[in-house]
């Protein structure tokens, strides 16, 4: 017994020291083949020259153990015999021991690497926090903003873009999905992957958080089961990032940060849990209100696609021009015929502040940005030695009222996710507007309703029933009769974890629908959220309205890194009152049908307080990728009729 416990002690004591790396490894195979070559130097000894000294007699079994080619080079039956052996056990210990260690301990080290374990050192760098369903887009988005990113890269005194993202597993999954995505391609080679956690201090360390020109933390999927839920998350985030950031020997240096909110009442929270420059972008929030604004102004999907997703049609734009201090806004227009300027951000109280669709008079104080609707940044250039012509502004005759919803609006959703308390909060605070909405899940009524009662200031002109079934069964959706709805929305659920599962449940409750639904005279207004931007193609056929709220979230949140006015204006157009985008039919501004330049529409626009952005085509006969003309060019002949909509911007007072 004794003599087995010696035996288990002497490997337990090979073990620990093999593990500690090659370096003992390496340290142990010398010790072996220099107690070879001095076994085969004594054995060898006796047989005399040229062998004569012990020294001699090891040195002449080392190379007989290090390199076979010694072999024929002995004379005698002994000699020749240990030589053999020597040689044997020089391949055994010498080359197999040592390649085997060589190989195993560069196999570990590009494992190491590949895990992404190593700390980067960068500066001004572009830092993603998190890998989720945004992550990719997100990427994508800073690779093709390229007017955004060239200045945002001079202002940091950055000569290239240097993305990282710290995910918490890291594979070659990602990296193949990187090099999948159209927006990125090739360019998923430059972007540098690291394992961590963004809650783990010295993960964030990892990624050199604190010389990060723009922090992106993109929310994860929200199941509803976790007590930890991704707002969390995101705020003790914010909370590492502060610590380091107080904690580091340069005082004072927190890097701009941009991070996602799903619950609005976090908000807050989160502007408090971080000392340094940021702007949160609300997600419930915004995509509550776009749905919202396309069930009260049916098509305006379109709009919102352009605006807030790539495309190389238009984004939204701000620039500074310091030689316009002092002028008014009418006198600015004309510099930019390719581009259209619907207002400024200001900075009010340490706040940026959107002034949009302003009086022709409003002045342009110092450090006022520009906001342009634009295709590109290359439009927005211009000669600061060439000044500004004085225009004489067009008289405004008076405003119209925007239509309000008459009556009581039945709104059927079919589906469940956390976007929904949200979408009713937002029409809770359209005032004088009744609405009645269904809605049809297979997530439990008792779940919902306890959720839609932590709404603040939920009012009665919104009323609400529930149904628990599953819509994707045609006999379900006939017995509920979609005709009688004015408007038909359906989620993506959040429950389930794969996205493509999520939608493929969507689509095939939208195509049973449509076949519901074909019969009529006047159909409802029918709108999807998406999940996977991949699946609008498979409903193009259908002219539906889609909305993708993560590539709407993430562009917005790779936008707000490049362009930090981006979330101020986006608010701004997007809540109840204030400057919002709507449609107006062309007797509204007393236009008669014909071609006409777009000039003309924007002089008819500007008589009534308003900007003209573009018209949209709500015809049968014309494709779905050409309903929409936003920024068609002031000189561009339009063909308007009376099914034609005017896409102007104006104030809800």
């Amino acid at each position: 017994m004794k003599k087995l416990r010696l035996k288990n002690s002497f490997k337990f004591f090979l073990e620990r020291q093999f593990v500690k790396g090659a370096h003992v490894q390496l340290m142990f195979v010398a010790l072996l083949i220099g107690f070879i070559s001095l076994i085969g130097g004594v054995l060898v000894l006796p047989s005399g020259e040229p062998t004569g000294s012990l020294s001699e007699a090891v040195w002449w079994a080392f190379l007989r153990l290090s390199d076979p080619g010694y072999l024929g080079d002995d004379e005698g039956s002994w000699r020749r015999f240990i030589s053999t052996i020597l040689t044997v056990l020089g391949y055994v210990v010498f080359l197999g021991s040592m390649v085997a260690i060589i190989t195993t301990w560069l196999n570990l080290k590009i494992r190491k690497l590949e895990q992404g374990l190593t700390p980067v050192t960068a500066k001004n760098h572009i830092l993603i926090l998190g890998w989720n369903a945004k992550t990719i887009y997100t990427a994508g988005e800073i690779f093709q903003s390229v007017g955004r990113l060239r200045r945002f890269l001079k202002f940091y005194g950055a000569k290239r873009l240097n993305l990282i993202i710290l995910a918490e597993d890291i594979a070659p999954k990602q990296l193949q999905e990187l090099r999948d995505n159209p927006l990125i391609g090739k360019g998923a080679d430059e972007i540098v992957l690291r394992t961590g956690i963004s809650i783990d201090r010295e993960h964030l360390k990892r990624v050199d958080s604190l010389n990060a020109a723009a922090i992106i933390i993109p929310s994860s999927a929200y199941t509803g089961k976790e007590l930890i839920t991704p707002d969390v998350e995101t705020i003790k985030t914010l909370l590492s990032l502060n610590a380091e950031a107080e904690d580091n020997l340069l005082k004072g240096k927190y890097p701009y940060v941009v991070a996602e909110i799903q619950d609005k009442s976090k908000v807050k929270a989160a502007y408090r849990a971080y000392t340094g420059p940021m702007e949160v972008i609300g997600s419930n929030t915004i995509i509550s209100r776009l749905l919202a604004q396309n069930i009260r102004h049916h098509g305006l999907s379109e709009v919102y696609n352009e605006l807030l997703t790539h495309s190389v049609n238009n984004n939204l734009y701000c620039r500074e021009y310091p030689e316009a201090e002092g002028k008014k806004i009418h006198d600015l227009k004309q510099a930019f015929p390719k581009a259209i300027l619907i207002g400024v951000v200001r900075r009010i109280a340490d706040k940026l502040t959107p002034l949009l669709n302003v009086s022709r008079d409003f002045k342009i104080e110092k450090g006022d940005r520009l906001v342009f609707i634009t295709r590109n940044s290359s439009n927005l250039e211009r000669n600061a030695n060439t000044p500004f012509e004085q225009v004489h502004p067009i008289p405004v005759k008076h405003h119209l009222k925007v239509e309000e919803q008459e009556g009581v609006v039945k709104i059927l959703i079919l589906g469940w996710n956390h976007n929904i308390p949200a979408l009713v909060r937002e029409l809770c605070t359209y005032e004088d507007e009744f609405y009645d909405i269904t809605m049809v899940a297979v997530y439990p009524i008792k779940n919902r309703e306890t959720e839609l009662k932590r709404i603040e200031n939920l009012t009665k002109r919104v009323s609400l029933e529930h149904i628990e079934e599953d819509y994707v069964n045609e006999t379900i959706l006939k017995h509920i009769n979609p005709a009688a709805y004015d408007n038909i929305l359906m989620v993506s659920s959040d429950r389930i974890l794969e996205k493509e599962e999520a939608d493929a449940r969507t689509i095939v409750g939208y195509v049973l629908l449509e076949e519901l639904l074909e019969r009529l005279n006047k159909k409802p207004n029918v709108v999807l959220e998406l999940s996977d931007p991949k699946n609008e193609a498979l409903l193009r056929k259908y002219k539906a309205e889609v909305i993708i709220s993560p590539l709407i979230l993430s562009n917005l949140l790779a936008g707000t890194a490049l362009q930090r006015e981006l979330n101020s204006i986006c608010e701004e157009l997007f809540t109840a009152g204030g400057a919002e985008i709507i449609f107006r039919n062309i007797e509204e501004y007393g236009l008669e049908s014909g071609v006409m330049p777009f000039s003309e529409i924007e002089n008819k626009a500007a008589e009534f307080g308003e900007i003209a952005l573009g018209i949209f085509n709500n015809n049968q006969s014309v494709k779905k990728d050409e309903q929409l003309m936003l920024n068609p060019g002031s000189f561009t002949k339009l063909d308007i009729n009376p099914e034609t909509k005017l896409v102007v911007l104006t104030t809800v007072y």
